[in-house]
């Protein structure tokens, strides 16, 4: 197998102009602006010219210009800033997730657990009358979703079980939903367990997780690597547990559109199932994808895996394997694997000031250390007269050394506590000693707690970070929310909460992810390291601009193994451009969320015009976006 050689991820290519490149005429030459190029000098030029998808020139107005042909578009700037395209590196862009509003609860195969289903019974008779009303075949496979209010989710935990939905749907798999990832923790029928069990019956045995009742039987409640099983079954999938990819195409394209690229994200990463594949396979077979997908193959984490199938890299300019993915090494919120001790009212207030619900549920009567996956004791979560079974192995560790013996790359999971992090780092130092630099660039996501001691251990195995300031130290003023880690107290916001500059310091490439939300909002938090109360945490951790602008570029470059075609503009890469409304460098630190493209370019193809710019130069070219990110927003199905 092709070893992808991810210890040249950072080489960078020529960002001077070049005379060499003088006898080939421009398509697009941008200039009179300020070209913040992230090269390793992050040095400013007046003007870069495109020919084809790649950078053809970057310098003076006058060297550039030099290149402009007859057919040439010239764009005057008027100053104006030009950036790379930012690059996001997590997200969960996925089927099945909120969108059968759009196309239809049978169509996106996503069905809502009725408001009226406050209690138990309740809860059982909208599954009935669901069957019912679309007229479901017996043995077809059914997703739910609870309406998310605390009452609900938690009787889902506490009360129900898979002989309860057997009352209901006695001749269909169930699944609920009961976590943010669905892989992460579902609530499955006892049709369900059955199915999985004639499938993968030794691999549950031997790895879990899933919940038992005081008889020891599995009673519904699953976790990883149990959980993943039910998503990457091809006969599960196929039989009515996901939209179709033709279902799925436009939505992706609809979303990109609004919560990506006008904002000027270029490039996503994120770990996805196959049948989310599927749909963007579909999307970019039809030409139709608005940015990069640099996805992790959770495909790669499943009992009946084949590892030599594999190869980093592999697929087209927009939509390429950029690891395999575990997805989820513990839980979120209060489901975190942390060694610090939870304060489960502090947590629950949080949730009370707009967290997620689901935080709710997360005290210390169902996790009290947290979803620590890396350990061999933890079979599941459990209580109230359940408990997790007792393993016989751990995937995750067993899995963790295919990969490195297969000479391939884990990224694109969630590792969200401290306990997490350190314990896979210990995984990882074996996993190095036996095959020296193996584990180069292997990465963590979220970084919502560090140990600051683990930051010398993860920089000597040159482990890369993907980081969310958003979740951990600002969220999100829209969502009028504090981070749920306020439940540990002050000293570890300060020290162990997104520690980035002492990440970066210790020579770690440190990226930037956001889902689905403000994206200059998180550049913004990593300079001030403001909350939306104005509170700053950590104030030693706080970057520059320079540096947040280069953690979202060519760190992120970095992070999707393409450092040296994308994150900064030089000559030879790939034209990822962002012409800004604000002069980014020059700005108010606090106004940075404020920043919108005017402008999206992606290999040399614009993508996105904002209004107001278009109709200033009169630029209308086929197949682009013309409109705002809010006209966007304004487009989107509401609730009913």
């Amino acid at each position: 197998m092709k070893k992808y050689p991810i210890w040249l991820m950072t080489i960078a290519v020529a960002a001077s102009f070049s005379v060499g490149l003088a006898q080939q005429t421009a398509d697009t030459i941008l200039y009179n602006g300020k070209i913040l190029t992230v090269d390793p000098n992050f040095s400013t030029a007046q003007a870069v010219a495109v020919r084809g998808t790649r950078i053809l020139g970057v310098g003076t107005d006058a060297e550039v210009l030099k290149l402009a042909g007859s057919n040439t578009l010239k764009i005057d700037l008027k100053g104006k800033t030009v950036t790379p395209g930012m690059i996001n590196t997590h997200v969960h862009l996925e089927s099945p997730r909120g969108y059968g509003r759009e196309i239809g609860v049978l169509k996106s195969r996503e069905f809502p657990l009725a408001a009226r289903g406050k209690d138990k019974e309740g809860v059982l008779q909208a599954i009935r009358d669901v069957i019912a009303a679309f007229k479901i075949p017996a043995g077809e496979w059914l997703y739910f979703v609870p309406n998310w209010s605390g009452s609900q989710v938690d009787m889902v935990y506490g009360q129900m079980t898979a002989a309860e939905l057997d009352k209901a749907a006695p001749n269909n798999p169930i699944v609920i939903r009961t976590a943010t990832a669905i892989e992460n923790q579902s609530l499955v029928s006892g049709v369900a367990i059955k199915e999985m069990w004639r499938k993968y019956g030794t691999f549950l045995e031997t790895y879990g997780r899933y919940w038992i009742d005081a008889n020891g039987k599995p009673n519904g409640h699953l976790e990883p690597p149990a959980s993943r099983l039910i998503w990457e079954d091809d006969e599960f999938v196929t039989n009515g547990l996901v939209a179709k990819p033709e279902d799925m195409a436009p939505y992706f394209r609809r979303v990109l559109m609004e919560d990506y690229v006008s904002l000027g994200v270029t490039t996503l990463s994120g770990a996805i199932n196959t049948s989310t594949v599927r749909g963007y396979a579909l999307l970019d077979a039809r030409g139709e994808m608005p940015l990069r997908y640099a996805y992790g193959a959770m495909s790669g984490f499943h009992a009946d895996v084949d590892m030599g199938d594999y190869e980093l890299g592999s697929g087209t300019p927009t939509l390429f394997v950029a690891s395999l993915s575990a997805r989820a090494n513990d839980g979120g919120g209060g489901r975190m694997c942390t060694s610090i001790a939870k304060d489960s009212a502090a947590i629950k207030a949080a949730a009370g000031q707009g967290q997620s619900s689901d935080m709710n549920l997360v005290s210390s009567e169902w996790f009290p250390k947290g979803q620590c996956t890396m350990d061999i004791e933890y079979g599941g979560g459990g209580g109230k007269g359940s408990r997790g079974a007792s393993l016989k192995g751990n995937y995750f560790r067993d899995w963790y050394r295919n990969v490195a013996l297969n000479d391939l790359r884990t990224a694109n999971s969630h590792v969200s506590g401290d306990r997490s992090v350190s314990l896979m780092i210990d995984e990882w130092e074996e996993i190095d000693q036996m095959r020296p630099g193996s584990v180069k660039g292997w990465a963590f996501d979220h970084c919502n707690l560090i140990n600051p001691e683990d930051i010398p251990r993860a920089a000597k195995l040159d482990l890369y970070f993907s980081c969310n300031p958003m979740n951990s130290i600002a969220s999100n003023p829209a969502r009028g929310a504090r981070s749920p880690l306020v439940a540990f107290g002050p000293d570890i916001l300060h020290n162990w909460a997104v520690p980035t500059k002492t990440m970066l310091d210790a020579g770690i490439n440190v990226s930037v992810e956001y889902e689905g939300g403000p994206w200059w909002a998180a550049l913004e938090a990593l300079v001030t390291r403001k909350d939306f109360q104005g509170v700053v945490w950590g104030p030693h951790e706080r970057v520059d601009k320079a540096t947040a602008l280069t953690m979202g570029t060519q760190n992120g470059a970095n992070y999707i193994l393409k450092g040296n075609e994308l994150g900064s503009i030089e000559t030879g890469k790939l034209a990822d451009l962002l012409i800004l409304n604000q002069d980014y460098m020059n700005i108010p630190d606090e106004e940075i969320s404020e920043i919108q493209p005017l402008m999206t370019m992606m290999g040399g193809k614009i993508i996105y015009l904002r209004s107001d710019f278009s109709n200033e130069y009169n630029l209308k070219p086929i197949g682009a976006e013309i409109s705002t990110h809010e006209e966007l927003l304004e487009r989107r199905p509401r609730d009913e």
